[in-house]
């Protein structure tokens, strides 16, 4: 089966002699939730923006459903069925709810455009109350729902998000978690950048772990879940010490 998403011997950084992303091999199957995963510094954040097109690449590729993606500028990956949620700076404030949706339909045919924001409306009925609201004014959890929704616009086959759960509350983090998983069960292939290791590994099919720049370990995410030892290799976890 072609991969979804996937990158060879992908190396890339901001400056050329410096790789923060150092050979990476990275296959995502159609349908798949994946999490990345590994400690901080380890490149998860500048892996997914090569992929997405914003950190240059200095050798390997980036395929989309088998095809090379690796040169094409970002909007141009969009029009490929990419669609990235970065961590900041993933919405409009300034702008309602309604304007920051029709700003990313606008990539659209016109004739489609209407019926795709009404489809997010009823997927996220949360935006759909209060559409004229400037998004500014939103809850952290209703921002990252709003940015979702603008990636959603273009009806991706790959989605990616980077850290969405930072700076929510358990409880906000686990309704974000919930809907992510229901959007992937729709068919859309779903990578998911987390420092909440836990939180991503409960709503993942595998995970991928990265340190200093190339993958470390992978695996079924329910088996990374229950094994300590990769929790204190990888995931900055301890080991519960044996009573004396």
């Amino acid at each position: 089966m072609t991969p979804a998403l996937s990158t060879h011997a992908l190396v890339a950084g901001y400056e050329r002699d410096l790789p923060i992303v150092r050979g990476v091999d990275l296959a995502v199957a159609p349908g798949e939730l994946v999490a990345l995963l590994g400690p901080n510094g380890a490149g998860k954040s500048t892996l997914v923006k090569t992929v997405a097109g914003l950190v240059p690449v200095h050798s390997g590729t980036v395929r989309l459903a088998g095809t090379e993606i690796t040169a094409a500028p970002a909007h141009e990956k969009v029009r490929h069925g990419l669609a990235f949620v970065p961590q900041t700076e993933n919405i409009f404030a300034t702008l309602s709810i309604h304007e920051n949706l029709q700003l990313a339909a606008a990539i659209l045919p016109r004739p489609r455009q209407a019926g795709r924001i009404a489809a997010l409306y009823d997927t996220f009925p949360d935006l759909a109350a209060r559409p004229g609201l400037r998004a500014g004014a939103l809850s952290g959890g209703q921002r990252q729902m709003l940015a979702v929704a603008r990636a959603l616009v273009v009806e991706p086959a790959v989605l990616i998000l980077d850290e969405p759960s930072a700076g929510l509350s358990p409880r906000i983090v686990s309704e974000v978690f919930e809907r992510l998983r229901a959007i992937n069960a729709r068919g859309v292939t779903t990578v998911l950048v987390e420092q909440n290791v836990r939180a991503a590994l409960a709503i993942a099919d595998r995970a991928v772990i990265l340190v200093e720049g190339r993958v470390a370990h992978e695996g079924p995410a329910a088996t990374l879940a229950g094994d300590p030892i990769v929790g204190e290799l990888y995931l900055g976890a301890r080991r519960a010490e044996a009573p004396a």
